[in-house]
């Protein structure tokens, strides 16, 4: 791509544009035009088609257009998206989404252990259904979909505590109203959709969506949306400082992950090279090891990992670069980066979130300003009792002089009145300590003491943890 202002010469020839070749040295302000599309929101990239072949594409029908939510575009749903940065593997990230069982260990909320399981009150089996297509877009798509019932908490906690199995209510009035089927859904190379729905293809009154893109071997930009039949959204803010306080609790955790399957896999290309073989990568059939029968998902998108990863571009130079960085002797670097570095969240997503940013500097106004107030007030009661009386201010313009009268008639009627003034000074703090308090959910939080107590909530789901 040329900036039609540049004049570019070539000895004492006419201004003229001259093809680049392999040896001829780009200038900065060169750049390659790649094709671009705007769907429900996000923009997407065609990295290989030109500007003008993508137009070409468009017009005889062969653009493929890239995934999306249905719900998005239906009337009267509402959405809420998010962005955030992660030290983590776009793979790592992706599988732990789809993870339908890692909500019970490694998050405290009741709302993640009371998800979607394979197993139903009484301990019978429920099946998970696991269907592979290529979707209309062209893009591998894998579905999962099992009945929606509750997770074994009640089961585990009052069988083994008792003896006896309770839950027999629920079990019946489940049979009575037949369960939404949990259908979990990927589509390749980064969607993933997550919603309880009447059949397959029916749509879902509330649906979880997320976007995890790859930033460079071992980075990820972690985008989502809460898409909701809805009369009203809620601030995008207010969803920030949820969505960042579930994601805290098992971001560190994934880290080890992370960084484990990274040196399996840059040891698998290794082996590869010298078998001179450009066959599948087999990084997760030789690490994980699937034990529980709702695992057919995260089995079917490993083995989709291993036949593809060796083949995206520039995937097994990044991951051979993060391997030269981070492991010697065939083992990894110590010591790993601290909770402040991992869970930051002012890199990961304020600075890069402008409803975040905006909600920062609103905070940080009403704590200047009710600091001003707080300390004024005090300052004018000292005042005013020590010499016993304000004087009153003038001033030659009159309009000036109304406003300055106004303002003393008030700061007098406060002064003398002790309820209305301790009712302000109240407010003053009240409005700088929950300004502090949101502006705080904006900054690194899940430090270690928090995470300590977040592991005793969890434990609560498991008798005999």
């Amino acid at each position: 791509m040329e900036i039609p202002q540049t004049v570019i010469s070539q000895g004492n020839k006419p201004p003229t544009i001259q093809k680049e070749t392999t040896n001829q040295k780009r200038r900065r302000e060169d750049a390659t035009a790649v094709a671009t599309t705007v769907v429900q929101g996000m923009v997407w990239l065609h990295p290989s088609y030109t500007p003008l072949e993508a137009l070409a594409a468009m017009n005889n029908g062969t653009l493929l257009s890239p995934p999306t939510i249905p719900e998005m575009d239906m009337e009267g749903y509402k959405s809420s998206r998010a962005v955030r940065d992660f030290p983590i593997d776009w793979t790592v990230l992706t599988e732990n989404i789809l993870d339908p069982d890692h909500g019970m260990f490694a998050h405290s909320s009741s709302g993640a252990a009371k998800g979607f399981d394979w197993y139903s009150a009484d301990g019978s089996d429920n099946v998970m259904t696991i269907d592979e297509e290529f979707s209309s877009n062209g893009g591998y798509r894998i579905i999962s979909s099992v009945n929606a019932v509750e997770k074994l908490i009640e089961y585990n906690r009052d069988v083994r505590s008792s003896g006896k199995k309770e839950g027999t209510k629920q079990l019946s009035k489940q049979k009575q109203h037949p369960p939404k089927l949990a259908t979990s859904t990927y589509t390749a190379p980064s969607l993933i959709s997550l919603g309880r729905r009447e059949n397959s293809t029916s749509p879902s009154n509330f649906v979880t969506a997320f976007w995890v893109c790859p930033v460079g071997a071992g980075r990820s930009r972690f985008m989502s949306a809460a898409v909701g039949k809805t009369p009203f959204s809620i601030p995008r803010w207010m969803v920030h400082i949820n969505l960042n306080n579930f994601l805290d609790q098992d971001t560190f955790l994934l880290l080890g992950q992370h960084r484990q399957v990274l040196k399996r896999e840059a040891e698998g290309y290794l082996q590869m090279r010298d078998e001179e073989t450009t066959d599948s990568n087999d990084v997760r059939k030789s690490t994980y090891v699937y034990r529980s029968p709702s695992e057919k998902l995260p089995v079917r998108l490993g083995q989709f990992f291993d036949a593809t990863l060796a083949r995206v571009p520039n995937r097994r130079e990044g991951v051979m670069a993060w391997y030269n960085k981070n492991v010697y002797n065939q083992k990894l670097l110590e010591p790993w980066p601290q909770r402040e570095q991992v869970l930051d969240r002012y890199e990961q997503h304020t600075k890069v979130c402008p409803d975040s940013s905006d909600v920062v500097r609103r905070c940080d106004k009403v704590i200047k300003r009710s600091k001003v107030i707080g300390f004024s007030l005090l300052f004018m009661r000292m005042m005013s009792a020590s010499s016993g009386a304000l004087s009153m201010p003038t001033s030659r313009i009159p309009i000036i002089s109304g406003i300055q009268q106004g303002v003393f008639r008030f700061a007098t009627a406060l002064l003398q009145q002790n309820k209305l003034f301790y009712t302000t000074l109240g407010l003053a703090y009240l409005l700088h300590n929950v300004a502090s308090r949101i502006k705080k959910e904006f900054f690194f939080k899940f430090n270690d003491e928090l995470h300590q107590k977040d592991i005793k909530y969890i434990a609560k789901n498991w008798k005999d943890l």
